[in-house]
């Protein structure tokens, strides 16, 4: 599968908007949605975030139909996995224990978060992945 592009932070919420509404989306869906999320942006700033997004083959566009529907090209999961090994690289020069350890010592992670943590290590992989 390909590499998703680079995002800034604004093309990531409108993706975020896309994988809330589960299905294709209006520029006025995803404007709407963003609006729940306390992220008001004008019509066509949204419209133009979406024709960046699709120029990076980051979403697809149904052109067939009026208004036009944008549907995510990545999966959420994907995504956000490849954004957090890049902070990881980037910020924690590749090292996730110092990220945790940092979390834990900067007390960003509740005793029920750690817990989770902890039987999520303790757990058998699932099958066809790796640690």
């Amino acid at each position: 599968m390909p590499r998703c592009p680079d995002m800034t932070p604004a093309e990531l919420r409108v993706m975020k908007a896309l994988w809330a509404l589960g299905r294709g989306a209006s520029v006025a869906d995803v404007r709407t949605e963003l609006g729940k999320r306390g992220q008001a942006l004008a019509y066509t700033t949204v419209m133009t975030l979406l024709g960046r997004l699709a120029a990076k083959n980051a979403v697809v566009v149904d052109k067939t139909r009026e208004p036009f529907v944008y549907k995510a090209a990545f999966r959420r999961e994907s995504v956000l996995r490849e954004r957090l090994r890049e902070f990881v690289r980037d910020v924690f020069d590749g090292r996730a224990d110092s990220l945790v350890l940092n979390l834990v010592e900067d007390e960003s992670l509740s005793r029920d978060e750690l817990r989770e943590i902890e039987r999520r290590i303790d757990a058998p992989p699932p099958k066809g992945t790796r640690r």
